[in-house]
């Protein structure tokens, strides 16, 4: 009984152990994919600069931002009612719908301010 017990449980250890290298092999390392620069004109003559990213699962998607004052913010992309908006909700918001887009910043007191408006992707 014991020599069938021990038998059993080899095969079993074996099955699995053969089932994680499987599944290991066939899953491939994750990579990011795009970057591609998107400049943006604002109304008051500034320009902001967006590179997209995500991840080759699609699990996870983010934008750099540079900001005409020289800032470098990486925000996640959140839930979005239209359009796709980023936000690290602690100070600053990027949200954009076709070709439009705007920042705002959190002010001292937490609230909400636009920061660049009327923002437009060049062609």
């Amino acid at each position: 009984m014991k020599k069938n017990f021990a038998v059993l449980l080899t095969v079993a250890l074996v099955c699995v152990l053969s089932l994680y290298a499987f599944a290991g092999a066939a899953e491939q390392p994750l990579s990011v994919m795009g970057g591609e620069p998107v400049v943006y004109d604002c109304n008051n003559g500034d320009e902001v600069v967006a590179r997209y990213y995500m991840l080759s699962d699609e699990s996870l998607r983010f934008v750099k931002l540079l900001l005409p004052d020289g800032t470098e913010y990486t925000l996640p992309q959140v839930l979005s009612g239209s359009g796709a908006r980023y936000t690290d909700d602690i100070e600053l918001l990027w949200w954009i719908k076709g070709d439009d887009a705007y920042v705002e910043k959190r002010d001292e007191t937490g609230e909400w301010r636009p920061l660049y408006s009327e923002c437009r992707a060049r062609p």
